[in-house]
């Protein structure tokens, strides 16, 4: 998600709105950026725990819908927040409310299963993102134009994916195949971590490209709601990930 959020026309003038632009009394800096992006992750962690303590409950045949309704929202949310920049904040912290509630619902899950999980999880969901900071420091990575394009178009071709076999799963038809731990599901399934770590370097070449250019303050809420969401992503991968070895 943070692939549409987060990219190379982000800061561009068509993309902030003139008047926020002009009125701003400060410009973007890395560690407003830092800040907002902790207090987003960290509301989200506070939720986490509410939905860890009613996990075994929550995916039960009468709470399906409240679920499926809550993931439709979520991604309402991250559109509206591409659509417009100014609903970054209020966006941003509904989706961490929801997000995270809904993560530590699913950890919980996934936990009472193998033993031990979410702590791996969280351990190299940490690891990721640490190497790839530094890979980007040390310019190892450069974020071309070419290799936005790459990132986006596969990360939207996942979308996509998981779309497709949502809906064939109405009507009885299953191509949830990465689910299971076969060669093929678990190749999938590390080709899908690996492209949500990717993501990150966007993350951290955009939030660049706004605190150099001078991108109004605003825009750091922007920015850490599209880096929020990366990290989200990356450690339900790699939970998912851990599981089908687990099962192998």
């Amino acid at each position: 998600m943070s692939a549409q959020m987060l990219n190379e026309r982000t800061f561009s003038p068509a993309s902030v709105p003139a008047e926020r632009e002009r009125l701003a009394a400060s410009t973007m800096t890395l560690p407003g950026t830092i800040v907002k992006s902790v207090a987003l992750l960290a509301v989200a962690l506070i939720t986490g725990t509410l939905g860890w303590s009613v996990g075994d409950d929550w995916f039960s045949s009468s709470s399906g819908l409240w679920w499926l309704i809550g993931y439709f929202l979520l991604i309402g949310l991250t559109i509206a927040a591409v659509s417009n920049p100014d609903l970054a904040l209020p966006a941003g912290l509904l989706y961490a409310l929801l997000m995270g509630f809904w993560m530590g619902a699913v950890s919980r899950v996934y936990e009472e299963k193998y033993d031990g999980i979410v702590a791996q999880a969280l351990l190299a969901s940490v690891c990721a993102f640490l190497a790839c900071l530094a890979l980007y420091l040390v310019r190892a990575v450069r974020v071309t134009p070419k290799l936005t394009r790459m990132i986006i178009t596969a990360t939207l071709g996942i979308c996509l994916l998981y779309l497709v076999a949502w809906i064939l799963s109405i009507f009885g038809v299953d191509l949830y195949f990465w689910n299971d731990p076969t060669p093929l599901g678990i190749c999938l399934s590390i080709g899908i971590c690996l492209l949500a770590a990717f993501n990150l370097f966007l993350d951290f070449a955009v939030i660049e490209a706004g605190t150099t250019t001078g991108a109004p303050v605003a825009m750091e809420w922007y920015a850490a709601f599209g880096l929020l969401s990366t990290l989200v992503w990356l450690y339900a991968e790699i939970l998912r990930l851990l599981a089908l070895l687990r099962n192998r």
